[in-house]
């Protein structure tokens, strides 16, 4: 018996099994979820967001996952580890994948022009230098097609009709006659309306909508059954959210009317992101994407490299991911998202293999510090108690 108790503890890794103290490194994981709440908890409190959900992916497998305050007020419901959060422009990495997926396949060539795919259609023969566009200027958002989203005509008939369900190349219509802030491949400027065309030239190679390909190549072989695209007013499972008073979409603060359903429809989103997760789904798909499991090592030069972007010093935007070395935490590839009434920040750190992903379901707070910056500081901290621990 003894021998085999012997045996038991070598497996696990710690002495605790023969009556020996446990080890630091066991001690800091058991710890771990106590030591995040108390942490999520203050920076809620701090920044005043309603309420907020922080998950950790470690490199191991590990997910640890915590909630704090309220999803929804009026009500005085508790936020909680299984509520569901809008991701915004987080959505684009799973449209990312699919494209690099493709490319790996070699169904799509990320230097040919967008006309190859869908040339001879107004929608898009009609925007500005259409023919010389390519598929890697569009998921770099180097291409000069502006923004789609803010302008308000496209706003006034959002909030009009709020059931309205949108065709992708109507809104891209939108454009029509805008001059581009600079040449393709000459500059960058972030743009929702880029993602909307490169999964219409997915839906042109793989004859199926994009929402049905992301689910095949990805929800369901990475066991991600918390995560469903926005594609209607009525979504199980999300928190309520708040825009403040000013919100351009739909007027209101609270996201959700009293019968459940958002008072615009999300679906308009589309290929800009368009989706939906717990924290604990974001934090794993996070680790799958940005370490290149979701379309092969191999291509992550090639998802890696991108032109500098406006987003912060050092910052580039490569296929679907911004990248950045933090002088907090080191190199970081990640995502952040908006959508009226929830904030996103989904980042891993290659050294540690370290994800985090922190949703909050208010947009108009001004976060201390920024959730960016906020997130960097707690990788750097658990990087730190990881090497006290290994000592």
């Amino acid at each position: 018996m003894r021998r085999i108790l012997c045996c038991i503890a070598a497996a696990i890794g710690s002495t605790l099994i023969l009556g020996m103290p446990i080890t630091a490194r066991a001690q800091q994981q058991a710890g771990m979820p106590t030591a995040l709440q108390q942490q999520l908890d203050t920076y809620r409190a701090q920044s005043g967001f309603p309420g907020a959900v922080l998950a950790v992916a470690f490199a191991d497998g590990r997910v640890v996952t915590v909630a704090s305050g309220q999803s929804d007020t009026a009500r005085r419901m508790p936020m909680r580890t299984d509520h569901r959060l809008l991701m915004g422009s987080v959505g684009k990495t799973y449209v990312a994948a699919v494209a690099l997926q493709l490319l790996r396949e070699g169904r799509l060539d990320l230097d040919a022009p967008v006309a190859r795919y869908v040339g001879g259609q107004g929608w898009f023969d009609s925007v500005a230098n259409a023919p010389v566009i390519t598929v890697r200027q569009i998921m770099t958002h180097s291409s000069g097609v502006v923004r789609y989203e803010f302008r308000p005509d496209f706003t006034e008939a959002l909030t009009r009709d709020p059931s309205r369900v949108w065709d992708p190349r109507d809104q891209v219509r939108y454009l029509h006659g805008a001059t581009p802030p600079f040449a393709p491949g000459a500059g960058w400027e972030y743009s929702d309306t880029n993602y909307l065309i490169l999964a219409l030239v997915l839906e042109a190679i793989t004859k199926r909508p994009i929402d049905e390909e992301i689910a095949q190549r990805l929800l369901g072989p990475y066991q991600l059954q918390a995560t469903i695209p926005s594609d209607s007013r009525r979504l199980p499972g999300v928190s309520q959210g708040y825009a403040g008073a000013q919100n351009p979409f739909g007027g209101r603060d609270a996201m959700f009317d009293a019968d459940g359903l958002m008072i615009v429809n999300p679906q308009f989103e589309g290929a800009g992101g368009g989706y939906a997760a717990t924290a604990a789904d974001a934090a794993r798909w996070g680790a799958t994407f940005f370490s290149g499991r979701a379309f092969g090592e191999s291509l992550l030069p090639v998802a890696t490299t991108g032109p500098a972007a406006r987003l912060g010093p050092g910052t580039r935007y490569g296929l679907g991911m911004i990248l950045r070395d933090s002088t907090v935490a080191g190199p970081m590839r990640g995502h952040s998202g908006f959508f009226p009434g929830y904030l996103t920040e989904l980042r891993h750190y290659p050294a540690s293999g370290v994800t985090v992903a922190l949703l909050v379901n208010a947009s108009n707070v001004r976060a201390t510090p920024p959730m960016a910056r906020w997130v960097d500081e707690l990788v750097a901290g658990l990087n730190q108690r990881n090497d006290s621990g290994n000592q």
